[in-house]
This record gives structure tokens, C-alpha cells and sequence, in this order.
């Protein structure tokens, strides 16, 4: 039975798309001399900084050094990034009705604590998993059994719900449930999800 909701960040709980973009341009613009593409964007979402950096030619080197520019130069379009509607209200529902909650989320913990914690919402979670805290990172699923192992519960009690390929695999990998957070998606072509939610609220449908 599933009791513990676990949940990705960057379009899941928050719409942090924008910014990312317009720093990874930034970044391409000055260090590739060229612009970034959705195809750029895609190659990088969900996935951590450095690694994406990687998959678009930088070696782990320049990578090390871009990778903290990149988030100083998004944390910079702020002023785009909000919790999407009604994800609030639903952290909050679930809290009220003794739910545990976690994160897993592809960010360091630098990186979290720097475009994340200021919307105020990690009280929420009674556990949060960066890419600081394994070795491993999404699609593999040690982040999640990590979070796992932390609340203190199977992989048969809990959900992870998140926007991105790399978290449908990360929850196979796990064998934990997948639920699609459409609305960061946008489609639901490629996944393999368990529970396909529209919006937040539809993720008290499971309680």
C-alpha cells in the first residue's frame, strides 16, 4: 500500500524550466559560441549539472568549471521560477494526513539549497536526496532506494512522481511505483508510468 509520496523538483514541484534554459544558453553562448536548443534542453533536464554538460562535448573538466556558472547564471532569472499551481495546497494535504514525504532530485546540494530552499518548502519533506548524497545518480535507481533507506520503508509503500524520462527509469530501477507529473512533462509519449497525474491535486487521488 502506498503511503509515502516521493517527488523530483525541477518540473515536478517547481517550474524552473525557463531558467535553467536561459543559463545553459548563456553558458553555450559564451563557451560553445552558439546558442542552446530544445535539443540541448532535453539532453540536460533531469539529469545532473555536470553530466549534461558532458553529454553536450564538454569534457568533466570544463564541466567542474561550468557547472557552477550555470547555476549562479539561472538562480540570475529567478524572477521566471514558481511552484506550479496547487502543488503547495497538495504537499500540505498529504502532510496534514500523516503521509511521509521525500525528494530525489538530480541537483547537488549546493545547487538545491541555492535555487530550491528559498521557496520554503523543505519543511515539507521528511527526507531530501541530492546528487551529493550518492554515487550513483538518475536513471539509476540508488538515489531513490537511498530515500528509501532513510524514512525507513519498502519500496512497495511509496511513489516516486516526477517529469522526466530519467525519473521513470530511476523508479523502475528502484522497483518502485511511477507517477508522470504531466503538467511538467507535457506528454506522456516515452513513459511507462503507473499513474499519470494532470495536475498536483490529482496526486490525492492515492490517498
Amino acid at each position: 500500500m502506498i503511503h509515502t509520496f516521493i517527488f523530483d523538483v525541477d518540473g515536478t514541484i517547481v517550474d524552473t524550466e525557463a531558467s535553467i534554459f536561459k543559463g545553459l544558453d548563456a553558458v553555450l553562448r559564451e563557451y560553445a559560441g552558439r546558442e542552446a536548443t530544445p535539443e540541448d534542453m532535453r539532453a540536460v533536464f533531469g539529469r545532473p549539472g555536470m553530466e549534461g554538460l558532458q553529454s553536450l562535448g564538454f569534457t568533466p573538466e570544463e564541466a567542474a568549471k561550468l557547472h557552477p556558472k550555470w547555476s549562479t547564471l539561472s538562480k540570475s532569472y529567478a524572477d521566471s521560477v514558481q511552484i506550479f499551481a496547487g502543488m503547495e495546497d497538495t504537499l500540505r494535504q498529504l502532510k496534514e494526513n500523516n503521509h511521509l514525504l521525500g525528494i530525489v532530485t538530480s541537483k547537488t546540494k549546493e545547487s538545491y539549497a541555492l535555487n530550491i530552499t528559498p521557496f520554503g518548502l523543505d519543511d515539507y519533506f521528511d527526507v531530501i536526496i541530492t546528487s551529493s548524497d550518492t554515487e550513483e545518480h538518475k536513471p539509476s535507481g540508488q538515489p531513490l532506494t537511498e530515500c528509501l533507506r532513510r524514512l525507513g520503508i519498502t519500496e512497495h509503500e511509496a511513489i516516486y512522481i516526477g517529469d522526466s524520462i530519467y525519473d521513470n527509469q530511476c523508479a523502475r530501477n528502484a522497483a518502485v511505483a511511477f507517477g508522470l507529473a504531466e503538467w511538467g512533462s507535457h506528454t506522456t509519449e516515452g513513459f511507462d508510468a503507473d499513474h499519470i497525474f494532470k495536475a498536483p491535486e490529482d496526486i490525492l487521488s492515492l490517498v
